[in-house]
């Protein structure tokens, strides 16, 4: 069976290696991706002696040292794609903390392997006419009245389960899962384990597409919802803004889900939000404290280095793009950095590799430093192509 995976994977590689293409896949590419795939995953399905593994490393074998043509190199990253997405091999890897990773003013739970705050202790240490800056600048309090509206227009809410959901409140409609099943078509099954609720509004007053949220139950999960009125034009989803939409909040969570980051404790202690920010050694945002090894982490490093810039955006957000639009992909990206980096990787998704030197430019070829989003990019795209065409610009 071994020496079968190899056959294929040695056909594979003659079919695609005899002549340069250009990376636009036609549809014999895809049919042949789909035969081949086929027999890669019965073979793996049929033998527990061969996995999906063995595949990914021939494969990352085959990329390293053979000089192949644009096409090649292409279609064989979009199979290592497609098996790592199919085997559940590439996923977000949590740290596990240990007592080491404790600031000195924490503690670490054994059973849930985590560090925590001492709330009565900070509490009584905390000095109110000490100098305040995080309510100023990372507010995690929510708008009430906010809260209250998007209630009053949620139609429906389900728990997710894969790609299954099931309704929990509202009346489901065949319009509510089918927006959901575009999402499942765009984004793979591993890469959505943080979410835990689908929301649909339908708010023709408001100019939010769709947005994210940290479940106020389990804060490691999110909540996603989206809004009918903007996705929707005379019964039809509108194809390209909505799919730039669903990308743009996945790459929300993406970036701040917990392989990412360290989320701020969930209390409206002010000393104990304080004494978190201080302990920050790298790059903070709203949700917390951000990995070195974060994608907003670098993002924020390269290109939002100008403190008084980000001042800026934080007190009037949109006007930032009037002063630097060859900055920004968008207005919107000029809000903040979490917005400017799901904007940015919308954009790197959708559109073909820019070759101009603008900050813009410069920010859709930052996510080609990474080979899983290179590879999560070409996914993505092949998605695409298989069920709408005139989306992604190549």
């Amino acid at each position: 069976m071994k020496k079968l995976i190899l056959s294929i994977i040695t056909l594979f590689f003659l079919a695609f290696s005899i002549n340069a293409f250009s990376y636009e896949l036609t549809d014999s590419d895809n049919d042949l991706l789909d035969r081949i795939e086929t027999r890669l995953f019965e073979a793996i399905d049929a033998n527990p002696r061969i996995s999906a593994d063995m595949l990914v490393n021939r494969i990352d074998e085959i990329l390293e040292k053979r000089n192949l043509s644009d096409r090649a190199r292409t279609l064989f990253e979009i199979l290592k794609d497609d098996t790592e997405y199919e085997y559940e091999i590439w996923y977000y890897a949590y740290e596990e903390m240990t007592a080491d990773d404790c600031y000195d003013d924490e503690y670490f739970d054994e059973e849930d392997r985590q560090c925590y705050f001492d709330e009565d202790e900070l509490s009584d240490d905390y000095d109110d006419s000490e100098d305040y800056t995080w309510g100023e600048d990372y507010d995690l309090s929510h708008d009430d009245h906010q809260e209250e509206e998007r209630e009053s227009t949620l139609l429906a809410k389900y728990t997710i389960q894969g790609d299954t959901i099931t309704l929990i409140s509202g009346e489901d409609k065949d319009q509510y899962q089918d927006v959901w099943n575009i999402f499942t078509k765009l984004i793979p099954t591993t890469l959505r384990t943080d979410f835990l609720y689908f929301e649909i509004t339908n708010d023709v007053n408001s100019d939010t597409a769709a947005h994210v949220v940290q479940d106020e139950g389990d804060y490691n999960k999110w909540n996603m919802n989206v809004n009918l009125a903007a996705l929707y034009e005379d019964g039809e989803f509108i194809k390209d803004e909505g799919t730039a939409t669903l990308i743009h909040e996945f790459t929300h969570v993406m970036t701040l889900n917990k392989s990412q980051m360290r989320y701020a404790p969930q209390t409206e202690d002010e000393g104990i939000l304080q004494r978190f920010a201080e302990n920050c050694q790298t790059n903070f945002v709203q949700e917390g404290c951000l990995h070195e090894t974060a994608y907003l982490d670098d993002f924020i490093d390269t290109f939002w280095t100008n403190k008084e810039e980000l001042e800026k955006a934080h007190i009037e957000g949109w006007d930032v793009y009037t002063w630097n639009e060859s900055k920004y992909i968008t207005d919107y990206a000029a809000t903040n950095p979490g917005e400017d980096i799901a904007e940015s990787f919308t954009y790197f998704v959708l559109r073909a590799k820019p070759t101009g030197n603008t900050v813009a430019d410069k920010k859709l070829r930052f996510f080609y430093n990474y080979r899983e989003l290179v590879n999560l990019r070409l996914g993505i795209r092949s998605r695409i192509s298989n069920f709408w065409q005139n989306i992604i610009i190549n």
